[in-house]
């Protein structure tokens, strides 16, 4: 998470964490999902850096109980963090020690007026419209993908039941994954 974070938030070009070579099992994995993802979105990354258009998403402590307020490309999205416990009792853990929670956060970028590709995992996005209170933004297309040769490829579509009836974006615990959602806005009566 802090490698996605880095690199939006800040404009990373590298990140290296301390003890990569001793790590495995989850941790591994996760590791290797998460800079699978940055190299697939790296054309679109380095198009954005120095263009205040992206946006890390990482819980600022480690039980976030408010949503986190991040604003971009003329939003205020509303991140809330969703980190997937181990196994339970009922599925065997008694014998073993608890895992931790796996981790939740991610990224996103603007990459057209009311446009916006999400990555990573654990993280649910409300939208709302930075200006008149009036005014409300729904979810026009959400689909998941992935990038290959610097081309989208759509994977899926997302529907009602993936986006709350177009309320939020979910990017699940447990899996990386992105998607490209494009939003609209109205006026209430």
């Amino acid at each position: 998470m802090n490698a996605l974070y880095a690199v939006a938030q800040h404009d990373a070009i590298g990140f290296a964490p301390f003890g990569i070579e001793s790590i495995s099992g989850d941790a591994a994995t996760a590791l290797a999902q998460s800079y699978e993802l940055l190299g697939a979105l790296a054309p679109t990354l380095l198009a954005s850096q120095g263009r205040a258009v992206m946006a890390g998403l990482l819980p600022e402590i480690p039980v976030q109980p408010q949503p986190q307020l991040v604003r971009l490309g003329g939003y205020g999205l509303q991140v809330t963090y969703e980190r997937q416990a181990g196994p339970s009792i009922a599925d065997g853990a008694v014998l073993s020690p608890p895992a931790p929670p796996r981790p939740a956060g991610g990224l996103v970028v603007a990459t057209a007026p009311d446009e916006f590709f999400f990555a990573g995992t654990g993280i649910t996005v409300t939208f709302a419209v930075a200006g008149p209170a009036h005014a409300v933004v729904g979810i026009l297309s959400a689909e998941e993908g992935t990038f290959a040769n610097g081309q989208w490829v759509h994977r899926r579509w997302l529907n009602g039941d993936q986006t709350h009836q177009g309320r939020h974006v979910r990017l699940e615990p447990g899996r990386f994954s992105i998607q490209r959602v494009r939003l609209y806005r109205y006026r209430e009566p």
